[in-house]
Parts: C-alpha cells; sequence; structure tokens
C-alpha cells in the first residue's frame, strides 16, 4: 500500500504558523526573563531579611555586661515565635556548644553544613520541601557566630501564582495572537490573492488584463507594478507580432497574385516570344520584390531575437556615403532627379561597415524613389560636437503630418503609391541601424513638399571632422528640400 506525499501547507498557514512560532518564542524568553526578575527580587528581600535579624540579634549580645547570654536567648526565641510562619531557624554557634532554636531536624542538619560567612546560600534539605535561604555570620571576638534559614516557600508560593496567571494569560493571549495573525496574513495577501484571480484571467489572445495596486508602495505593490510592466511589454509584443505577421503575409500575398495572374494570362493563349519575355521581366521584379522582402523579413526577425552582430571598427563615413551617391548617380540622372552630395573628408564613426552601407543606400534609394522628374535630392554629412549627422533631403511628394511619427514602423504604408515600390520595411531596418551604432533617427516631412531624414552617430574619436570638400554641389546654387 502506498501513501502520496502530504500536501504542503499554504503560504497563509506557512505564514501564520511562523508568526505564532516567533510570538510564543518571544513569549517564552520574555517570561523566562520576568521569573527570573522577580526571583531574584524576592530573594534579595529574603537576604536583607536574614541580614538585618543577624545584625540585630548580635548588637543585643552585649558579652561584656551579666545576662548578655541569656538575652540573646530570649530575644531569639522572641523572634522565631514571630517569623514561625517563615519558618525562622536560629542558630547560635560556640566553640564547644550549639544551641538551635527551634530545636529540630532542620537545625540538626544545618549544624553540619560548612558555610561560608556573610554570604545567603540556598540550601536543599533532603526530604524536605521547600528549600531554606541560609546565612552564617563570621564568630566574633568571643568565638561566637550565628546561622540563620528561612523557608523559601513564600518565595515558591509567589513565583507559582505568578507562573499560573503568566502561562494562563500568555495562553489567552497566544490564542488571540494566531487568531489575529490569520485575519492579518489574510488581509496582507490578499492583493496576492487579487493578483492570482486577475492572472487566471488572462487570455493570450487579449493581455488587457493587469494586476491591481494598492499604491502603497510596499514590496507587493512593486512586484504587481513590475508584473504589469512585463504584461505591457508582452502585449506590446504580442500586438507588434499579430500587426508583422498580418502585415508580411499581405506584402507577400501581392506579389505572388500578381506572379500568379500574370502566368495564367500568358497561358490562356499562345503568344509571341516578345510577349513571354515581358512576362519573365514581370516575373523577375516580382521576384526581386519578394527576395528584398524576405531578407528584410529575416533581419528583423534576428533582431527581435537578439542573433544579429553588429561590428564596431572605424569606419570612414564620408568615403562610404561618396560610393554609394556615386552609385545612385545613374539612377538619379535616368529620372531626371538633380542629385547633390557633400561627404566631407575623414568623418569616422565605430560601426559595421555593411550595416551603415545599408543604411545609407536606403535613405537615399526612398528618396529618389519617392521623388518625381526635376525635383532634387540632397545628402551631406557634418560633424556636430562629438557626433556627425548624416541629411539626407528630398523634394519627393513628401508623407502627411499625422503619419510621420509612424514611418518607421513595420510595412507602414501611408500612401497608397509606396505599396508597389517597396517593401515597407526599409525605414525600420535604417532606425534599428543607427540604434545599434548608439546613434538615432529622425524624419522631418511635409506633404507635397518632400522629406528630411537626419541620422546622428557618435564620432569614433574626439577630434574635430577635417574640412568638408564638396563635390557635385553648387554652392552658389540654393539647397532644394532642403
Amino acid at each position: 500500500m502506498s501513501f502520496g506525499k502530504s500536501r504542503p501547507l499554504g503560504l497563509r498557514t506557512r505564514l501564520t504558523l511562523w508568526t505564532s512560532l516567533v510570538l510564543a518564542t518571544s513569549l517564552g524568553v520574555g517570561f523566562g526573563w520576568v521569573h527570573h526578575g522577580l526571583r531574584r527580587v524576592l530573594e534579595g528581600r529574603n537576604d536583607a531579611f536574614l541580614h538585618q535579624k543577624a545584625a540585630e540579634l548580635l548588637a543585643s549580645l552585649v558579652s561584656q555586661q551579666p545576662g548578655g547570654r541569656e538575652a540573646l536567648e530570649e530575644e531569639i526565641e522572641r523572634e522565631v515565635e514571630a517569623y514561625e510562619d517563615e519558618g525562622l531557624v536560629i542558630l547560635v554557634v560556640e566553640p564547644k556548644h550549639v544551641v538551635a532554636t527551634p530545636d529540630g531536624e532542620i537545625s540538626q542538619q544545618l549544624t553540619n553544613l560548612a558555610l561560608q560567612p556573610g554570604t545567603p546560600v540556598t540550601l536543599p534539605i533532603p526530604d524536605k520541601r521547600p528549600r531554606l535561604r541560609v546565612l552564617a555570620t563570621p564568630p566574633n571576638a568571643q568565638g561566637l557566630s550565628l546561622i540563620l534559614a528561612i523557608s523559601l516557600a513564600g518565595t515558591e508560593t509567589t513565583l507559582a501564582e505568578f507562573d499560573r496567571w503568566v502561562a494562563g494569560g500568555a495562553f489567552a493571549f497566544l490564542v488571540l495572537a494566531v487568531a489575529g495573525g490569520r485575519l492579518l496574513s489574510a488581509q496582507a495577501l490578499r492583493p496576492v490573492a487579487e493578483s492570482i484571480a486577475a492572472a487566471r484571467r488572462l487570455d493570450p489572445g487579449d493581455l488587457s488584463e493587469r494586476l491591481p495596486r494598492t499604491d502603497s508602495g510596499d514590496e507587493l505593490d512593486e512586484l504587481a507594478a513590475t508584473i504589469n510592466g512585463l504584461l505591457d511589454r508582452l502585449a506590446a509584443y504580442h500586438s507588434q507580432i499579430i500587426r508583422f505577421t498580418a502585415d508580411a503575409s499581405h506584402e507577400l500575398r501581392s506579389p505572388l497574385a500578381a506572379m500568379r495572374a500574370s502566368v495564367e494570362v500568358a497561358l490562356q493563349q499562345p503568344r509571341t516570344a516578345n510577349d513571354y519575355r515581358e512576362v519573365l521581366v514581370s516575373l523577375g521584379e516580382q521576384c526581386e520584390r519578394l527576395t528584398a522582402l524576405v531578407n528584410g523579413l529575416l533581419l528583423l526577425a534576428r533582431v527581435d531575437a537578439n542573433q544579429v552582430h553588429v561590428q564596431h571598427e572605424p569606419v570612414n563615413l564620408s568615403a562610404l556615403a561618396e560610393e554609394a551617391a556615386e552609385m545612385y548617380e545613374p539612377l538619379a540622372e535616368e529620372r531626371e532627379i538633380r542629385f547633390r552630395w557633400q561627404c566631407g573628408a575623414g568623418v569616422t564613426v565605430l560601426g559595421d561597415p555593411q550595416r551603415l552601407r545599408q543604411l545609407v543606400t536606403n535613405l537615399i534609394d526612398n528618396a529618389i524613389k519617392f521623388t518625381p522628374a526635376g525635383g532634387s535630392v540632397s545628402m551631406s554629412i557634418h560633424q556636430i560636437g562629438q557626433a556627425c549627422e548624416l541629411t539626407v533631403d528630398d523634394t519627393g511628394i513628401g508623407i502627411p503630418t499625422e503619419h510621420v511619427a509612424h514611418i518607421f514602423d513595420r510595412f507602414y504604408q501611408a500612401d497608397p503609391s509606396r505599396s508597389s515600390t517597396g517593401t515597407g520595411l526599409g525605414l525600420s531596418i535604417c532606425q534599428w541601424i543607427a540604434a545599434s551604432h548608439g546613434g538615432s533617427i529622425d524624419a522631418t516631412s511635409t506633404e507635397a513638399s518632400g522629406s528630411t531624414f537626419k541620422v546622428q552617430l557618435p564620432l569614433a574619436t574626439g577630434e574635430p571632422a577635417s574640412t568638408l570638400a564638396g563635390k557635385r554641389f553648387d554652392e552658389s546654387s540654393p539647397k532644394s528640400g532642403l
């Protein structure tokens, strides 16, 4: 026959038990301390009594006067009779004679004890209860000394009554404390119970539920705030994933639908070689767009998973931007767009050459793509303090003001005309590249008047950038779009 493991105690029960244990231990220690203190006080009173009686009796003994011995014995008899309830015993010890009052078994046992004069001691008497408090006086000039003993029955009775009262009160107090601790633990853990209930209501499809806060500033409130912050990030990430998946599906569906339509039209009836060539060219363009889209999706997915390593080495941004500008110059001329740049010389940053080249080419490509014939695109690099600023300016179609804040979102499509010309991921990638290099990117735009993108990156050293050297930039002509 097997037995299952016992169910562990709940937090509330364990908290109550630990609180009760600590309280009981504190009460026990306090009770022991008070009991010890009361015993010390009562023993002190008994010792004071013994010292006082010994002094009085010795003072009454006048060895030089006749009748001094008889007067002492009479005084002893009166004292013993007066303190009979306290069990007072007095022995007069002489070198050859001992007088005990009252005479009895206890007196005989006291006679045989070796006592240190002047120091009261507590002595157990065999087969007798209670114990005795005994004081022996030093011998006087005639060799006479006294032994005084008093029963500790009163002391023991007082301590016993005190223990009973305190134990009873402590037990009642402990019961009340346990009940109160149970209520207090329930009250203290109520935010935890509410948080558990709220957590159970959380749905992966709806992460709007939040843990309740008391605004007390305690640890539980801080825990709730921390978890709520985590839920906010999870909700934002969840929403981003859903939007990203939906947008990616839409972006992938469009070129695939176009490719399928082209193929179906081409197969409906025999066509000439030129017609088939046009279909293949169209399919090639859609494949190129799909490739760019998939590459962008893979890059951002790796970025989200922290799997992209960005190098940090000195990069001549001036030379890199100039190469990119020269590469796009034929495209700008083909579209009848005036393209000017001023890249300076020797502006060096710490970064990844491949990613920085991607950043520059994306910005130039966007500027040329959305600038109509007869427009202008400009690029410049200059130093601002210990950073450099890359600016790409165009006189293109611009972006509506209400959409400028969202242009770095993935698959942003503020203008339907953009949906067929790009993947909607370029600016998101630019933003990540700038941030991964310790920089930033921002944009200003006016609809139908053009856009300006500025990227700031920290310089590789604190040395001033070299003097700008213009190329294909007419200083006397106005800067279109800047």
